[in-house]
């Protein structure tokens, strides 16, 4: 085994090093004198290396032992380099005086000088070597040292990750059982929920339905009474033409006076723009003016107040330069004091450094003859350390590779726990998607709310026109009955017409009274639909804060029995390969079933089709007869409304002929008003049928959403009652399995595998496994299949 190298040889050749700069070159003075006090001088120099290299060695070990005492030693090491270094010149010096003086007695005693200078040689080399061999023994033992210190920390942080582990474990098991208690709660209450809104849902869809019985026996009702209305309205419409050919020729020549007067007041507009346009091009230049001169104020005072601010900031730079000049002198003054009481301080400590080492060549004689022994007893305990060593090298690689093992379990374990949470986040994902849909269900149905209020007002503005073009129309025929009777000039005719003129003035104010109450019912009904949507909203948030924390409970809940599955899965592996190549052998056999299965499914939707389909077309049917029938209806009601306008003008015609009394041209005057007054009657009754029955069209398609709606939402419900339900059967089979016994199991299945006996042992093993339903009759089919006999299916055990 290689020994590792000491610190102390590279510091005691570099301290020989700067001792010794001309060691190649050293003159023979001192050792040419032959005289007694020429060979005291000349052993001066072989004592102070000597000196030297047991002070490096001493400072080796004190090293070694504290950290403080290296910096010590080094000051140590530096005064004692330069004290030899003074030394040395010093006898350079004396050994050149000396050799002016006794060069030709010097050249006898020179061959006993150099003896003594290899004794020297060889002295120093035997003691760096057991120096070296000291220091090898203090770093192998500090090595050992710190290993077993490192050793008992390992083994004490293990056993303290032991006992938390077992601690999480402990705690994770309540806490699992805790929230398995309230999540069985919680879904006892979520089925009563659910099955008082489905019976909500379904009163509601029956009060749906009666209203719209009702709404269709009105709009029947409604249709007649408009077919009746249709006829009349085609003899005022032809009343109305000719009197609006009257009204057409009065407006022509009020047009053309218009016209005169639009032609003056341009001309005076043109003059009056254009002396306008000359003083507001005067007053632009003015406030230009005015503008430059306050910006260029404004300019001057922003220069004056940024002078002022340079000003001030030179003057605080110059302030602020002064004291930090000031601040630099003063703590160069101090740093100057420090120094020089630092320099008395060295030099006293290199005094007394001096008389230390004084005394330490002194000691360093006794311990090179304890050395010797020491270095033998060293030998042997280290021969001991390495063995022990190599002991604790084993043990130590016995316990990683253990730990190794143990890490790539848990690492196995926390890959199943991150697939398992992924498994969670796509179900959770899914869930959140059905939530995003059923958000938006409820979005459109108000958007749809939105806009039957939007249609509504529109309504209301197209009424409010249309009143406003009755009164026009109302207004016309007043000015031409006016005209009629200033014409007339009879006093009779005049109260008639005063008279038909004051009902229409009480028509008018029961129309305006009418469209009053109109618009305050719209009103009551924006409040009604505000509140409802301000209720639904409020509904809906609290049920998305609801399904936010069952979503998350639900979520740490599967992300636990997944991790539970998955160790049971590995368990349960050996057994699944043995029965999966029988499965796979029995599914060839049982695809005849399943299609068998669909073709019933299949033939059931067809019915319902059919159904559905006649259902329809009757509907349609019934629809064409109702057209067709309110067509001809029309038909002959223009028909008659024809007749009776070609007999009107035929008497028209015959009274004109026969100059007809004034009676009977009072009758005519009457009866023409009483058929405007009939005619503006009929108009505002079609008007308000027809209001009617756009209302009960839109009424009846917003009943028609709100069902659909309802189905939506009762499918989406029974879809997550079954998913809720399917996974409540999976977590009560996976509980049930947890609790079974290993070894009754595994006895059950060889005795099956041994016997053969599959009639009788595989209710246990079903009972044991917790199979489901499905999974129970797949296998008996199979069984049934395979060997074609008539076996009663038993029944599956609970």
């Amino acid at each position: 085994m290689p020994r590792p190298r000491p610190r102390g040889r590279g510091k005691t050749r570099s301290g020989s090093q700067r001792m010794d700069p001309e060691e190649g070159t050293t003159p023979p003075a001192p050792e040419q004198v032959a005289c007694d006090p020429s060979q005291e001088e000349s052993a001066a120099p072989v004592v102070e290396e000597r000196a030297d290299t047991d002070a490096v060695a001493g400072e080796d070990q004190g090293a070694s032992e504290n950290e403080a005492e290296r910096t010590r030693e080094e000051l140590e090491r530096t005064v004692t380099e330069l004290s030899i270094q003074n030394e040395y010149l010093k006898s350079q010096i004396a050994g050149a005086q000396q050799l002016a003086n006794s060069a030709e007695v010097g050249i006898g005693s020179g061959r006993e000088d150099e003896d003594d200078s290899e004794l020297v040689r060889s002295l120093k080399e035997q003691v760096e070597r057991l120096s070296k061999e000291v220091q090898e023994q203090k770093q192998t033992q500090k090595v050992a040292e710190a290993a077993l210190e490192h050793v008992n920390m390992s083994y004490a942080e293990a056993d303290d990750k032991v006992q938390e582990l077992t601690a999480k474990l402990n705690q994770a098991q309540l806490k699992i059982e805790k929230e398995l208690k309230e999540r069985d709660d919680k879904y006892v209450e979520l089925d009563t929920k659910f099955q008082r809104l489905h019976k909500r849902a379904k009163n509601r869809i029956q009060d749906i339905q009666k209203e719209k019985d009702d709404l269709e026996a009105r709009f029947n009702e409604i249709n007649q009474k408009a077919m009746e209305t249709a006829s009349l309205q085609l003899a005022a419409q032809q009343e109305l033409e000719r009197a609006r050919h009257q009204a057409s020729d009065a407006l022509r020549a009020m047009d053309a006076e218009r016209q005169q007067l639009r032609t003056v007041n341009n001309k005076l507009r043109c003059n009056f723009d254009e002396t306008r346009l000359a003083l507001e091009a005067r007053n632009n230049a003015l406030e230009k003016l005015q503008q430059s001169m306050l910006e260029k104020e404004q300019m001057l005072e922003q220069i004056q107040r940024s002078m002022q601010s340079a000003e001030e900031k030179r003057h605080a730079s110059v302030s602020e330069l002064s004291a930090k000049h000031r601040k630099q002198l003063e703590s160069l003054e101090a740093q100057l004091a420090e120094v020089s009481a630092e320099r008395t301080k060295a030099s006293k400590t290199i005094q007394s450094l001096q008389m230390v080492l004084a005394e330490k060549d002194s000691k360093i004689t006794g311990i090179e003859a304890a050395s010797t022994g020491e270095a033998a007893r060293l030998k042997a305990t280290l021969e001991e350390i390495k063995g022990e060593l190599t002991h604790l090298k084993d043990q130590h690689e016995k316990e990683r590779q253990s730990w190794e093992a143990e890490c790539e379990s848990l690492r196995e374990k926390l890959e199943a726990l991150e697939s398992a949470r992924f498994r969670s986040e796509i179900e959770s994902a899914k869930f959140r998607n059905q939530l995003e849909s059923e958000l938006s269900t409820q979005n459109q149905l108000l958007q749809n709310k939105d806009s039957d209020l939007i249609s509504a007002k529109e309504e209301i503005s197209r009424l409010e026109s249309e009143f406003s073009a009755y009164k026009i129309r109302a207004h016309a025929l007043l000015q031409r009955k006016d005209a009629e009777l200033s014409a007339a000039q009879n006093s009779d005719v005049l109260k008639a017409h005063e008279e038909a003129i004051r009902e229409a003035e009480k028509e008018v104010a029961a129309a305006l009274e009418e469209r009053d109450e109109a618009i305050q019912d719209l009103q009551v009904a924006q409040c009604r639909h505000s509140e409802e949507i301000e209720a639904r909203d409020l509904g809906l948030a609290e049920l998305d804060k609801k399904l936010k924390n069952v979503m998350k409970k639900l979520d740490y809940v599967t992300s636990q029995f997944l991790s539970e599955k998955e160790s049971w899965e590995k368990k349960l592996a050996s057994v699944e390969e043995s029965w999966r190549l029988k499965c796979e052998s029995m599914k060839g056999q049982s695809n005849g079933h399943v299609e068998d299965h669909l073709q019933k499914n299949l033939g059931e939707w067809t019915l319902k089709y059919e159904k559905l389909k006649e259902e329809h077309e009757s509907f349609r049917d019934i629809s064409d007869r109702m057209i067709e029938e309110k067509e001809r209806e029309i038909a002959k009601l223009l028909n008659a409304n024809k007749d009776l306008h070609h007999s009107l003008e035929a008497k028209a015609a015959v009274s004109k002929r026969d100059n007809q009394s004034p009676g009977y041209v009072k009758q005519d005057a009457l009866s023409i008003e009483l058929a405007e007054q009939q005619i503006l009657l009929l108009a505002r009754q079609q008007a308000q049928r027809e209001e009617e029955l756009s209302q009960s069209h839109r009424h009846i398609l917003a009943l028609q959403q709100e069902v659909e709606d309802l189905e939506r939402e009762n499918r989406l419900h029974d879809q997550q009652e079954a998913m809720l339900k399917a996974e409540l059967r999976n977590m009560e089979r996976s509980q049930k399995r947890e609790g079974v016994d290993m070894t009754y199991l595994k006895n059950v299945i060889l005795k099956l595998l041994e016997t053969g006996e599959v009639g009788a042992l595989l209710p246990v093993v079903a009972m044991l496994l917790q199979f489901s339903p499905d999974e129970w009759l797949e296998i008996i089919c199979n069984r049934n299949d395979c060997y074609k006999t008539d076996i009663k299916i038993p029944i599956m055990p609970s």
